[in-house]
């Protein structure tokens, strides 16, 4: 869920503003909406893959699962540079609806699985589908959008799906999780990729200029080039290091939820579908906050603060809380997610001229991805080896120390 923000822009762009709405643009709308579905889809996946990982090995269900997620961050970590520094030469709506075509047959196999190999090496390839599809997708838009102003708008209308996703895909989880078995959540993201790939194939897309592909860099320093121009800037080098900040939180609330939730609280698939839910909402609720507190408050002490409320909500989750304080402590959490990362797409635009854009979004996609690399199965050995208790609070001494060291990281 929450790792895929990483490349979003901020929805704080959405205030003040001029000009038409960027879903005026018929192409545009299209492929808002193919994104939308793939989100809620992989959204679904989410929590089937967290109860799936349970139902295989309940005593290492955290561990499994921690250590699929991390998987698939190193995944995503080595294509997504490659894929960002070719992007633009590649056809673009036939690679992007088959990437589709290709994860919802890979999806489907999940109802399948009956050994933890088995979810590793699709976990794996898939990821390996998503760090190609993403920078690919994120480098279309400012050619379809080519006013600065409604490409701005666009970015935070992606913030917005992905909010939207953190709230939608657990909720209907836990409406079908009310008569039907998680296998289903899996056939539905199958679904959901084949209409987003049908829409992603429909019509036209922009073809990149000749100038623009025209190799002039050896391999290697081309692949590397967007990393270089991130560390580069001191700010980016401090949003590095919040990263691990907030995927202390996001982690947590995947890997660990289905432990809590059904071991630590003895309930069931639902109240674990319900309480991601609440880490979402309060995403939404971030949204909504956020464009007036981004006017009268910097962008870095906005950042600060989201940093700041994940730890707050981990540390009081230290106490094991009951399940209705637990739903509000981790939807104080996804509010401290989304006040944290909703900047980063601002600090980027202004980090990066537009013809190295794609390079910068693929490269902040692979760092932000390096943190959940760390923090997926950190977070699954610590709650396989410690209580809730001792876990939650080191997690937020963790989240607590990166927001510090991000402060002196930007500040120089």
């Amino acid at each position: 869920m929450a790792e895929f923000l990483g490349s979003a822009g901020g929805i704080g762009y959405l205030r003040g503003m001029s000009g038409p709405s960027p879903l005026r643009n018929t192409t545009f709308r299209r492929l808002f909406a193919a994104q939308a579905l793939a989100l809620v889809g992989m959204g679904l996946t989410t929590v089937a893959l967290a109860l799936l990982a349970y139902e295989l090995d309940p005593a290492q269900a955290g561990l499994v699962l921690g250590g699929a997620l991390g998987l698939k961050m190193v995944v995503k970590v080595f294509v997504a540079p490659i894929a960002g520094a070719y992007a633009n030469r590649l056809p673009r709506r036939a690679l992007l609806g088959s990437l589709d075509l290709f994860r919802a047959g890979l999806v489907a196999l999940y109802p399948f699985i009956d050994a933890t190999w088995q979810v590793y090496t699709l976990v794996a390839v898939i990821a390996a589908a998503e760090g190609a599809f993403n920078p690919l997708f994120q480098a279309t838009i400012p050619d379809v959008l080519k006013d600065e102003g409604q490409y701005t708008k666009a970015l935070s209308y992606s913030r917005v799906a992905f909010d939207l996703e953190n709230v939608a895909s657990p909720l209907l989880a836990a409406l079908f999780l009310g008569f039907a078995t998680y296998d289903l959540l899996f056939e539905l993201n199958a679904v959901a990729f084949l209409l987003s790939a049908a829409l992603l194939f429909v019509g036209r897309l922009p073809t990149p200029d000749r100038e623009d592909v025209r190799e002039v860099l050896p391999a290697f320093q081309k692949v590397t080039r967007g990393l270089r121009l991130y560390f580069a800037s001191r700010e980016l080098r401090g949003v590095f290091v919040l990263y691990f900040a907030i995927a202390t939180g996001s982690a947590t609330a995947i890997v660990a939820t289905v432990l809590y939730v059904k071991s630590g609280l003895g309930l069931a698939d639902t109240q674990v579908a319900l309480a991601m839910t609440g880490f979402g909402a309060g995403s939404i609720f971030a949204a909504l906050l956020l464009p007036r507190l981004l006017d009268r408050v910097s962008d870095l002490s906005v950042m600060l603060g989201g940093g700041g409320i994940i730890g707050a909500a981990l540390v009081l989750s230290a106490g094991t809380p009951s399940f209705p304080v637990f739903i509000f402590l981790w939807a104080l959490m996804g509010l401290g997610t989304a006040i944290a990362m909703t900047p980063v797409g601002r600090v980027i635009t202004r980090a990066s001229v537009s013809g190295h854009r794609a390079e910068l979004f693929a490269a902040q996609y692979a760092l932000s991805h390096c943190a959940w690399l760390v923090l997926y199965p950190l977070v699954g050995v610590l709650v396989g080896v410690f209580s809730f208790s001792v876990s939650f609070a080191i997690f937020a001494a963790f989240a607590l120390v990166a927001t510090a060291a991000t402060y002196f990281t930007w500040r120089g």
